[in-house]
């Protein structure tokens, strides 16, 4: 149960507890209250890029020496220790719903999948991948890799990452 779901319940028996102080005679108007929402993800939840390391990304790119050219809450980039151009990119798109971006990503067709049970956009190139997927109820996460023929299988590695580090898996 998250920090804000137990402040709900803690407020919602605070209330409880001082309704029943009064008294008997009085008339008590029936209430209602709707379940606490999840929290929406937050820097918080998700860690600074996508909540994984330099070794994580190293590891699920096969791109030895990666390291992080770039951080902010937001977006990061990592780089092949031999340079260049960025390899891997991770952005979260906030308040940006998922379907929106079907159609803004030009490499390669867009196809459905499922990542760390959340849904989500696959686009593949020669070799290049990248893969988006929800993240809360207006959130999408993005991962990205141009550099590698198996660069599917090492985003859609560090989306599940994501996804696990911020309790949305």
């Amino acid at each position: 149960m998250t920090r804000a779901m137990r402040a709900a319940v803690g407020i919602a028996l605070i209330g409880l507890a001082v309704a029943g102080c009064g008294n008997s005679s009085e008339q008590r108007a029936a209430t209602t209250t709707a379940a606490p929402k999840a929290a929406a993800p937050s820097p918080d939840t998700i860690g600074l890029c996508g909540g994984v390391s330099d070794a994580q990304v190293a590891e699920a790119t096969g791109s030895a020496g990666a390291h992080r050219v770039s951080a902010n809450p937001i977006g990061c980039a990592w780089q092949p220790a031999t340079g260049g151009d960025y390899a891997v990119t991770f952005h979260w798109f906030r308040g940006s719903l998922l379907r929106d971006r079907r159609d803004q990503v030009t490499t390669g067709s867009p196809a459905t999948v499922r990542i760390a049970g959340q849904p989500g956009i696959e686009w593949r190139g020669a070799q290049s991948c990248e893969v988006a997927v929800a993240f809360g109820d207006t959130d999408f996460i993005d991962w990205s890799e141009r550099s590698s023929a198996r660069a599917c299988q090492g985003v859609e590695q560090l989306a599940a990452a994501t996804l696990t580090q911020a309790g949305q898996s």
